[in-house]
């Protein structure tokens, strides 16, 4: 969203970017959006509210899910949790206000995520590698609890090592770079328009 000098956003219903860039939620338009401004928010937004020892944040999950899916889906695989530079909400959180409502509000800004950085995050196989991943955490970064976790499948073989925010921030990054040649071909490169439109984005 470029921003227009003479109407200026309302504060109440638009998001600050680390870059500067402004995304109004009621009427999102993602064109512009720097990919630093994902990674670094999801660099600094932990998975399971926090409760994760040692903190784990979402972007190494979005790197995670990538490494799990087909070659041709693992850019729309770190891409599938973008919008949540929002917040990470647990997924007892999201049954509680109804799943299906909460996907639904937040559907307007996904899309414009998908137009700009183009990907399709809905394939089975993405949805699968989350859930392995989730199953991963548990095992490797949440304590022990009497829960029923029966809809997950088994965990992947490899143990979960966090590398806090900044080291996160650049995987992601490095994730993207040699992903972005998979993005949709109806979307023009982020990375390309960014440069030309804003302010560089500060580095964690």
């Amino acid at each position: 969203m470029q921003l227009d000098l003479l109407k200026r956003p309302d504060g109440r219903t638009a998001i600050l970017m680390p870059s500067g860039f402004v995304l109004d939620l009621l009427t999102p338009d993602a064109t512009g959006m720097p990919i630093e401004d994902i990674a670094q928010c999801l660099s600094s937004q932990p998975r399971w509210g926090g409760a994760a020892r040692p903190w784990y944040s979402v972007a190494e999950h979005s790197v995670m899910v990538s490494r799990l899916v087909p070659p041709p889906l693992a850019y729309s695989a770190l891409m599938h949790d973008c919008e949540e530079f929002l917040g990470d909400w647990p997924s007892p959180v999201k049954v509680m206000l109804d799943r299906d409502y909460v996907k639904q509000r937040l559907h307007p800004v996904k899309d414009a995520l998908r137009r700009w950085f183009g990907f399709d995050d809905e394939a089975p196989a993405i949805k699968q590698a989350d859930l392995v991943c989730m199953a991963t955490e548990l095992r490797d970064l949440l304590p022990p609890a009497w829960l029923d976790w029966g809809h997950l499948p088994p965990a992947h073989p490899d143990r979960i090592v966090p590398v806090g925010p900044d080291r996160a921030y650049a995987l992601f990054l490095e994730r993207y770079e040699a992903l972005k040649h998979l993005a949709q071909p109806q979307a023009k490169s982020p990375k390309a328009k960014a440069t030309r439109s804003r302010r560089k984005a500060p580095q964690p």
